[in-house]
Parts: C-alpha cells; sequence; structure tokens
C-alpha cells in the first residue's frame, strides 16, 4: 500500500512538471534552437527570468540543478533555460543573442508578460553571458545575478541595473577572488554606488555556520543596489546548501523581484542640453523617444 501510494505521488508530480514546463525550438541563422519553458498556472502579466547554464551543460540540466521551477510556481513568474550549440555561448558572435531576445518575443505573445521585469541569471558561462545581456541589452534587463562568472570587456549601461554576484573563493578561476571584486569594483562604479560596502558576515546573520559574507553596496544611482555573496573555501557552484551556505536559487530571485525598468531608469548622460524649442519624450517598454532634439545628443533625465 505504502509503495503504491508513493508510485501514485511521483506520477502526479511527474505530469505536473510536464504540463508546466515545455520544451520549444526556434530556427536562428538556419540552426534550430531549443529552450525550456516552464511556465506556472495562473499567470498575470508575469515576469521572465533566464536561467543560463554553464560550459558543458545544457538547458535541461541547468533547470535540474538549479531547482528554480518551484520558485517560479510560488512567486508566478516564467523560468526559461535555453540551451547553446554544442553547450557552449558565443558571445563574440550576435546569433546567440539574436536567439535569446527572440525567445523574450515568442514568450510575451503567449503569456503577456511585464516586460519590465525581465532578468537574468546563470551560472559559470552563463554568469558571463548574463553580464553580457546587461552590458548590451541594459533597456531590456531590469536586473541581473550571475553566479561564477565574470564581466568581460567594456561594459557601458544604458541605465543603472542591480547586480549580485556569488563566487567561492576556492574556484580556481586565474586572478581568484580579486577577480571577481573587479567586477564588482566595475559595476559599483557603473552605477556610482557606494564605495564602502555594508558587510554581513555571517550571511544570513541567523545561522552561525554560514560561510557566506555578503557585501551589499547601496542605494545606488536610481534606487540600484550591488551586491556580492562569496563563499569562504568555496569551489565552482552554485550553493544549494543552506547548513553552511546559502539556497542560491531562492537569494536570486528574492533579490531580482525587487527591481524593475520602472524603478531604476534614469538615463546614464552627465550634461544638460540647452534648446530653444520644446522637446517631448514618450516612454515605452525600457525605451524613451525624445521629439524636438534636433542635432543635440547629450541629455539628462531627471525623473
Amino acid at each position: 500500500m505504502v509503495k503504491q501510494s508513493i508510485l501514485g505521488l511521483m506520477l502526479v508530480i511527474s505530469i505536473s512538471v510536464h504540463l508546466s514546463a515545455q520544451t520549444k525550438t526556434m530556427n536562428i541563422a538556419g540552426v534550430n534552437r531549443t529552450y525550456i519553458v516552464h511556465a506556472p498556472s495562473g499567470l498575470n502579466n508575469p515576469p521572465l527570468l533566464f536561467n543560463i547554464h554553464g560550459y558543458n551543460m545544457d538547458g535541461p540540466t541547468q533547470q535540474s540543478y538549479m531547482q528554480m521551477d518551484k520558485i517560479a510556481d510560488r512567486e508566478k513568474f516564467i523560468v526559461v533555460y535555453p540551451s547553446a550549440i554544442n553547450k557552449s555561448w558565443d558571445m563574440s558572435g550576435a546569433n546567440d543573442f539574436t536567439f535569446l531576445l527572440a525567445i523574450i518575443d515568442t514568450i510575451d505573445k503567449q503569456y503577456k508578460i511585464d516586460r519590465n521585469r525581465i532578468y537574468s541569471c546563470g551560472f559559470s558561462q552563463g554568469g558571463f553571458m548574463t553580464f553580457q545581456l546587461a552590458c548590451r541589452y541594459s533597456e531590456i534587463f531590469a536586473a541581473i545575478a550571475p553566479t561564477s562568472g565574470n564581466l568581460s570587456g567594456n561594459c557601458t549601461l544604458k541605465r543603472p541595473m542591480s547586480m549580485r554576484l556569488t563566487f567561492g573563493t576556492n574556484e580556481g578561476f586565474s586572478g581568484g577572488t580579486a577577480a571577481f571584486m573587479q567586477n564588482v569594483t566595475k559595476w559599483i562604479s557603473l552605477c556610482n554606488c557606494p564605495k564602502t560596502p555594508v558587510v554581513t558576515s555571517p550571511y544570513p546573520s541567523t545561522n552561525s555556520r554560514s560561510l557566506v559574507t555578503r557585501l551589499y553596496y547601496g542605494p545606488c544611482d536610481g534606487g540600484t543596489e550591488v551586491i556580492a555573496d562569496s563563499v569562504r573555501t568555496g569551489g565552482h557552484e552554485w550553493p544549494m546548501n543552506t547548513n553552511d551556505r546559502i539556497n542560491n536559487s531562492e537569494e536570486t530571485w528574492a533579490f531580482l523581484k525587487k527591481f524593475s525598468l520602472q524603478n531604476g531608469a534614469s538615463v546614464i548622460h552627465p550634461q544638460m542640453i540647452a534648446s530653444s524649442g520644446i522637446i517631448t519624450a514618450a516612454y515605452s517598454s525600457g525605451i524613451i523617444n525624445f521629439k524636438g532634439l534636433k542635432d543635440q545628443s547629450q541629455v539628462q533625465l531627471i525623473d
């Protein structure tokens, strides 16, 4: 009787997961690309979260590893797990970014997402991709939360953006902790954050066994925040053990859900222009369109 009951429960759970998560395919530059969409029931103008896998991983592996679906079910957001070609993301070309942006439009057509609340998180190479999405499309993504990924190359934000970075002090990357903290230094500069953090160690403070230290920088421009969570002796991992670490999936969503394009949308331009004409502005889907600027191009958005 007990075995039959457990089997029945497993069957119900399996059917539920199958119904809420679907594998989709689209053709980008002549190549069929796949991604998993987990869309809970009862959605109403939901947020969208990209959860991007690392090198030599794929969407299904990321979905299983991160356990984000149950959080999406509770919090009523859509989470998507895209898969790279040959399990490796190409940050030097355009096709992977075209793929990810096309996913947004496709999901929006079906679910009418809140385009002010599109987020990205990712592990390892997926963390690199998450940084790239922020730098390239800060008018689209409201906030990011990379784990064990670095910010490579130059980054220019069109607006301040909140960022939370998680890493282990024994990752094994060249540069170690210093390299990850360079990412934080760059980001607090981009968002004009206080340079001295508020330190919580251990984090959470209610768990004396925790190996996690949290550095909080904020508030920054536009009400944004920057957080660095480091796991002492932690390796290249997405921490989930709350005995001496944190549930990184829960912490990721708790951070991201606070932000939208509407509460951090200041355009970063330091100079005010002078004009004798009338200037009008219209805001839609994270983009501000100005009329009447003529040959002028430098503006400062106050509110």
